[in-house]
């Protein structure tokens, strides 16, 4: 037995955060320290990169006592984790083939059990050090809608910002869509900017992956800039923060 388990107090946010990676990675790693634990994933053409960062005092009980890594599979587990209730609580235990996964809402408790897949193939999964010029900060329900609102009408995502705007913008075969999210109206929380009129474009796709766990955070910080990665810094009530980093498009 390798002696690892814990429990979460919000099935869905796991639901959601495992789903969307599962949207571009099959595999992901779990690493679980003493402290906290790590869910990392990339995809195959290294354009989006995911880390969901839970610190332990997030958790109901937590109980690895040394560093243990454990690479799985993201599209099995997201089947599994799909039948989250809405107050389910998530508990994991992890044995040297397989995983007990339960969910429980207080009254019922529903158990499944996967199997560890030790074929499964996995890369080394950087780690960014980034200095952006530019961040935003925007509450998660806000972000969630701007997406949602233009993401059909193009494949891909013109962001672009100054002091005090983000400006989202889809183009494509439709024609054209734009969210102006502005900090005088209150609709942006926060706005550093170091490089303004700067222009970068994405594909709308891979932001879209990330609507639920965007919806389900507290705020989203946008860190961009000229030709870099975007990055999406999830943070939640608990203190748990998820990073998720996109590739610059290019033409």
């Amino acid at each position: 037995m390798l002696g690892l388990s814990f429990t979460a107090p919000d099935a869905r946010v796991w639901s959601y955060v495992i789903e969307a990676t599962g949207k571009f990675s099959e595999s992901g790693v779990f690493v679980l320290k003493p402290d906290s634990l790590y869910v990392r994933a990339i995809d195959p053409s290294r354009t989006a990169m995911i880390e969901f960062y839970i610190p332990k005092e997030a958790f109901e009980s937590y109980e690895p006592i040394t560093e243990r890594t454990v690479y799985l599979s993201m599209e099995d587990l997201s089947k599994i984790l799909k039948s989250a209730g809405r107050s389910d609580k998530l508990t994991m235990s992890f044995s040297e083939d397989s995983i007990r996964i339960e969910f429980s809402d207080g009254v019922v408790t529903r158990m499944f059990k996967m199997p560890l897949r030790l074929e499964i193939a996995h890369e080394e999964i950087p780690s960014l050090e980034i200095e952006y010029p530019n961040k935003y900060v925007v509450g998660g329900d806000v972000l969630h809608e701007a997406l949602a609102s233009i993401e059909k009408v193009g494949d891909v995502l013109k962001i672009s910002g100054d002091e005090s705007t983000l400006k989202l913008e889809s183009v494509g075969d439709l024609g054209e869509a734009e969210v102006i999210l502005s900090l005088e109206r209150g609709v942006l929380r926060e706005a550093e900017v170091r490089n303004p009129g700067f222009e970068v474009s994405y594909s709308i796709d891979y932001l879209s992956y990330m609507k639920k766990p965007i919806k389900s955070s507290d705020e989203v910080v946008v860190l961009v800039g000229s030709d870099l990665p975007i990055c999406l810094e999830l943070r939640f009530p608990s203190g748990s923060k998820l990073s998720y980093y996109v590739a610059p498009r290019t033409e």
